[in-house]
Parts: C-alpha cells; sequence; structure tokens
C-alpha cells in the first residue's frame, strides 16, 4: 500500500465537523485525517507542521475567509487539492473559488454520498499528482530516512549495537547501499562532529563487510546526552534566515534542508525543545514583530506583517499578535 493521502478539514460548525470525522471510512479511500480545525488560523499552524494533499474547508469563517486560507495554503503547497463547503447563500462564492482552481465545492446540506464523492475524485487527482513525480527517487529517500531512524534507535539504550541486529533491520530494506546512504546521513548529524564523518563516511565506500562497519560506526557515536543535536540546530539557524518566508513550514525544510522525513523531524524538534515547530516559527516572527513595533515610530503594520512572513494579511496578524502577548499592535507600542 502507497502512502496514506493526508486530509485536512477546516470548519466552525463544529458538529458538522464531527459528523464528517465519525462518519467516514477514511481509510477505505486510502486517506488519514491529520486535523479538524474550527477556524483558519489553526489550519495554518497545522500545515506548518504538516501539510496535507486535500484541504476541505467551510467558505465563510471568521477573520480569515476559506479562499483566504486555500491562497495562503497554495503558497506553501501548490499541488494542494481543495473542497469548499457552502451554504445557499454563499453560491456565488463558490462559484468564484471554483474559477480561481478549487477543485469541488459541496453545498450544505449535503449526504454522505455526495462527500464521498468529492473526496474519490479529490483522491484520484492526488494520486494522478503523484505518479507524474518521479516516485522512485522519493520512495528511496524516505526509505533511507526510515533506516536512519532505524539505525538511531538502536542507540536509544547506549548499549553496544552487533552487526546482526543491523542485519535483521535490514530484511526490510532492498539492498545494503541503503544501508551506505543511511550511515552517511547518521554521521552527517552524529551531533556535530566533523571528525566523526571524516572518520566513517569513506569507510562506507570501502570494500568489506558493511554490516560490521556499521555496527562499529554507531558504537563510535557519543551517548546520548540532553543537549540540542545538530538536526534540530539546523532547522532553528533555517528559521532565524528565513523566518521572512511566507512557504516557510516543515515540509519544506525536511525536503529541501534537511532531506529526513518531515515526522521524524518533528518529533526530534517536539522532543529536545518541548514545542511544536509551528509554535517556535510563530514565537520567532512575533518576536520579531515586537521589536520592530518598539524600534522604529513609523512602521506600518501592513510592513510588519510582511515582513514577518504574514504577506499583507493585517486581520492574520492581529490575531496572532494579540493572541501571543495578550494585546493589539497599538496597546503593545504603549506600554
Amino acid at each position: 500500500m502507497g502512502e496514506k493521502i493526508k486530509l485536512l478539514l477546516v470548519d466552525d460548525e463544529s458538529f458538522l465537523c464531527e459528523q464528517i470525522c465519525s462518519n467516514i471510512n477514511w481509510d477505505s479511500f486510502g486517506v488519514e485525517l491529520i486535523g479538524s480545525c474550527e477556524n483558519a488560523m489553526d489550519a495554518l499552524e497545522q500545515m506548518i507542521d504538516e501539510m496535507p494533499d486535500i484541504l476541505i474547508t467551510d467558505i465563510k469563517m471568521p477573520v480569515m475567509t476559506g479562499l483566504e486560507l486555500i491562497a495562503r495554503a497554495r503558497q506553501m503547497n501548490p499541488a494542494l487539492q481543495c473542497v469548499i463547503l457552502s451554504g445557499y447563500g454563499e453560491f456565488t462564492l463558490a462559484q468564484a473559488a471554483i474559477e480561481q482552481g478549487v477543485q469541488s465545492y459541496l453545498l450544505k446540506p449535503f449526504s454522505k454520498a455526495e462527500f464521498e464523492s468529492t473526496l474519490g475524485k479529490c483522491c484520484e487527482l492526488v494520486e494522478r499528482e503523484r505518479s507524474g513525480k518521479s516516485m522512485e527517487l522519493k520512495e528511496r529517500t524516505e526509505n533511507v530516512s526510515r533506516l536512519f531512524q532505524d539505525l538511531r534507535g538502536l542507540k536509544e539504550n547506549n548499549v553496544a549495537v552487533e552487526p546482526e541486529q543491523i542485519q535483521k533491520i535490514m530484511l526490510t530494506y532492498p539492498d545494503l547501499v541503503m544501508l551506505r546512504e543511511a550511515m552517511v546521513l547518521a554521521s552527517v548529524y552524529e551531533d556535530g562532529r566533523s571528525e566523526f564523518g571524516k572518520k566513517w563516511i569513506p569507510r562506507f565506500y570501502e570494500e568489506g563487510d558493511i554490516l560490521k562497519t556499521a555496527a562499529e560506526a554507531l558504537n563510535d557515536m557519543l551517548p546520548k546526552k540532553e543537549k540540542e543535536s545538530e538536526l534540530v540546530r539546523k532547522i532553528k539557524a533555517y528559521v532565524q534566515q528565513h523566518y521572512m518566508d511566507e512557504t516557510l513550514n516543515l515540509q519544506l525544510i525536511a525536503e529541501q534542508v534537511v532531506h529526513l522525513g518531515v515526522k521524524y523531524i518533528g518529533r526530534c524538534f517536539y522532543r529536545e525543545t518541548e514545542v511544536k515547530f509551528s509554535q517556535y516559527l510563530l514565537e520567532i516572527r512575533m518576536e520579531k514583530a515586537k521589536k520592530m513595533l518598539k524600534d522604529t515610530e513609523d512602521n506600518k503594520i501592513e510592513e510588519i506583517a510582511e515582513a514577518i512572513g504574514l504577506g499583507h494579511d493585517v486581520p492574520y496578524f492581529y490575531q496572532l499578535f494579540k493572541r501571543y502577548t495578550g494585546m493589539t499592535p497599538k496597546e503593545y507600542k504603549k506600554v
């Protein structure tokens, strides 16, 4: 079975969300429901941590409409499949959404059959999009990332690793070349020890027993310590340099910066920092906004929102800032 299709549901009618979540057999569609949000702000926060393949959203919500949510979400994932939920009085808005590239809309109240039909069509579009990419490369990258996690797991209790343990793990992977690739990754992220990589990476390319070499390398790794890993340091450094990018999210960092699975790096980040990636990004952006508000008298709110990666969405900035500080930007400037 291939990778599940991720779906995010957004509607401020909690009863409707509960009905959809409980009445649909998601597994039969190969879908993983990654979340149900009551507003667009919560949905965007979740998308920063985990990007869906399908977004189903109400069209009229406070602070940010479904159309505005879709526009922001597609900046992060242009291939996102979107469905609008609309009432009878919102038919014109729904038509506008279709013209803007939204795949479909469901007119409330809709039946289970109508919802499942629309969901099925979206799933087909996602699968078509996936098959159009180089799936072989993607799958191999995911396998190497998973193997990397499995190998690091052998060090959890800081007990000596034996070649036989690695051989047992490799039974679920297609070839030993993948072991070499995973060990190179492990060497790169070995707590910033450049000498470790210099010592071991060349040995992974020598002839000999790769299982024995991998075991020796794992045993040469430092015991786990209560300190920040190279992986988390790299994520934080990237955020510090690119927080002003509207498209910044954990999926982007996973694919383009650290080349590891998004769920894996999300778990690592949370385990070490005790906050989700989206919360860390919010903190960086809000602290920058606070500094800009205090340092410069003539900074306009629109300029601050754009400078910290929120585009020209002033209402969204106001809501985030008040949620973070307990004050509006104007109130904060007077403090």
